[in-house]
């Protein structure tokens, strides 16, 4: 019974997904860094859950993976995505494509991964409630993403991963 209240729970998610991919408005709710990414928010934000649609323009900072202070699930609706995450070897990256489907693609909140965009892509995105603070996983540990990024700008890269620092 309770396989199927997660599947219909599932199925309604993707419609909604649907739906929203249809409906989204011309102007978004945040835009995120100059051309990297549009939000929308399909649901009013609240701190229990989040459901997001989201248009990627650009690539994540190659730089460092990232996490997220919640954990989430997310659907592909449009386009196609490089998720880059850390393989069972260490310096080796796993690559995995994402394109449109029905299955959801979740992540724990500590998942470290990022996104190359080869084309322009929707997805629907599922959040928890917050968890974690969350950051970037740079060659010398992990560093809160309030420093990684430009204090002026979350969209912009700040300090990154003190690659310029002596």
């Amino acid at each position: 019974m309770q396989l199927v209240i997660i599947l219909i729970g599932l199925y309604l998610c993707w419609r909604l997904g649907r739906l929203a991919y249809r409906l989204y408005r011309k102007r978004p709710d945040l835009d995120i860094g100059p051309g990297y990414m549009h939000r929308y928010y399909v649901l009013p934000r609240n701190r229990f859950a989040n459901v997001y649609l989201h248009c990627m323009y650009k690539d994540d900072d190659d730089r460092a993976l990232h996490d997220h202070p919640w954990h989430s699930v997310s659907w592909c609706l449009k386009g196609r995505l490089y998720e880059i995450s850390k393989g069972n070897m260490p310096g080796v990256d796993a690559i995995g494509i994402i394109r449109p489907s029905f299955l959801p693609r979740v992540r724990a909140a500590s998942f470290a991964h990022r996104l190359e965009v080869p084309e322009p892509s929707v997805t629907l995105f599922c959040t928890g409630p917050v968890v974690r603070e969350w950051g970037f996983h740079c060659p010398k540990g992990w560093v809160p993403w309030r420093q990684f990024v430009d204090s002026r700008d979350s969209g912009k890269v700040g300090r990154g991963c003190g690659e310029h620092e002596d």
